[in-house]
Order: C-alpha cells, then sequence, then structure tokens
C-alpha cells in the first residue's frame, strides 16, 4: 500500500482514496460543490471540489450521532467491530513511523 497525502493541493481539498489488493479495488472520489459537468471543445468543466471540513463531512457526522444514539437509546450494537479499529490502528501507526523514518513500513 502506499499513502500520499498533501493538504494543499492548488485547486483544493483533494481527498480521493484507492485501494488495490487481491480481492479487487475500491475507489473512493472528490465531492463537489454541485454535480454539473460541462464538456466542450475547450474541455471538460465542472465545480469546484467542496471547501470546508464541515461541507464535505457533514453527513458522516450526522451519520456517526445517528449510529451513536442508536447505541445509547435503543440498545443497538455498535456498528463497528474491535478488530476492524485494531487494523485502523496499525495503519495508522504505519504511517506515522514511515514518515519519522523516512522509510517504507509493511503491514
Amino acid at each position: 500500500m502506499t499513502i500520499n497525502l498533501s493538504r494543499s493541493a492548488t485547486y483544493g481539498y483533494d481527498q480521493r482514496c484507492e485501494i488495490f489488493g487481491s480481492g479487487g479495488l475500491l475507489t473512493i472520489g472528490n465531492e463537489f460543490a454541485n454535480t454539473s459537468v460541462l464538456s466542450d471543445d475547450h474541455g471538460i468543466h465542472q465545480a469546484k471540489l467542496k471547501h470546508s471540513f464541515p461541507e464535505r463531512f457533514q453527513q458522516a457526522f450526522f451519520s456517526e450521532l445517528d449510529a451513536f444514539a442508536d447505541v445509547i437509546l435503543l440498545g443497538k450494537k455498535w456498528p463497528i467491530r474491535a478488530d476492524d479499529c485494531i487494523a485502523v490502528q496499525k495503519v495508522a501507526d504505519a504511517a506515522r513511523k514511515s514518515c519519522e523514518t523516512d522509510k517504507v513500513v509493511y503491514i
């Protein structure tokens, strides 16, 4: 896996993600201010990328709050498994170690 991060793209907040493995490919694209796309003889033009963090992740925040309320108020099971949290932490730890050592860290 290769992770490239930047918070300073000149054209907006670019947050694409591709995960490729033996079972297939997962692609997560950017969200734009609207879904309009103009294609003409000068090229393909579309709206700017969503700008602010709340604008980009508003629905995710609402979904997390809904899940939390369902667990507390309705006694539903938490939708995330412990091993999922551990796996994410391993990726974050490896990314930090790679940054600190300037070397590839295999998971």
